[in-house]
């Protein structure tokens, strides 16, 4: 972990090697780098050409500014025309 400043939070914040972002997020390898390919997460490239990500970015969505609160990220229940489609 590295304290370095962020560019899109405009502040110094952790950066975390991808591994320790994994864990945090609970999320594969996969879903991380496709988090990094649409800029949902910010992230640096090291000069080992590693990159880190801001641990602060990990907690909200990427293009909100820096003083909102994270929503809630949990999954919406299906209307209920599809839970009784379900039931056919």
């Amino acid at each position: 972990m590295a304290r370095l400043f962020c560019e899109n939070c405009q502040k110094e914040s952790n950066f975390l090697p991808i591994y320790m972002a994994i864990k945090i997020a609970g999320v594969s390898r996969s879903t991380i780098y496709y988090w990094l390919e649409r800029g949902w997460v910010h992230w640096l490239e090291l000069p080992s050409r590693r990159r880190v990500i801001c641990e602060a970015s990990l907690s909200r969505p990427a293009n909100s500014p820096p003083h909102l609160a994270p929503e809630a990220s949990s999954p919406k229940k299906p209307s209920k025309a599809v839970q009784s489609a379900k039931n056919l």
